[in-house]
């Protein structure tokens, strides 16, 4: 398994999915700072390319787990002690070809002022625009959860 600077956990893919090179899941803890972006990022872009998923969703997907990651780091630990995040990915075959992740931490949801979102607050926009599906589910924490449709052709 390759090591992650600091991870919190980390699960190698493989032996996710049962020990079977190639394994169809992703589970990544991290810490909840913004020097671990890039760890995420790189972890994720590794799996995918495991898994063939094609460039151009590769792309997309990067940047929309970046923001989900991103918005966990700077919105959902604030005034409160650190945390983590934790990004969680497999492939669906049923209905339909898909990848689907899910981006988790246990901080607070805040909902977005007016005034923040003047010149800011277009990540989840983003979100839904690349992805087949967005849902952001608030309880102990926050989850949310997306599906990226996988063309086979």
């Amino acid at each position: 398994m390759a090591r992650v600077r600091a991870p919190v956990s980390a699960v190698d893919p493989a032996q996710a999915a049962g020990g079977a090179p190639g394994g169809h899941r992703l589970v990544l803890t991290v810490p909840a700072t913004s020097t671990e972006l890039a760890v995420t990022r790189r972890t994720l872009e590794a799996w995918l390319g495991a898994q063939a998923v094609p460039a151009g969703l590769v792309t997309d997907v990067l940047l929309v787990v970046d923001e989900a990651v991103a918005n966990s780091v700077e919105h959902g630990y604030r005034d409160l002690p650190p945390g983590s995040v934790t990004v969680a990915a497999h492939l669906a075959t049923a209905p339909t070809a898909a990848l689907v992740i899910s981006v988790s931490d246990h901080g607070r949801w805040r909902e977005p002022t007016p005034e923040a979102t003047l010149h800011r607050g277009r990540g989840v926009g983003i979100m839904r625009a690349l992805a087949a599906t967005v849902d952001i589910r608030v309880g102990a924490g926050t989850t949310v959860a997306m599906r990226f449709a996988i063309r086979t052709e």
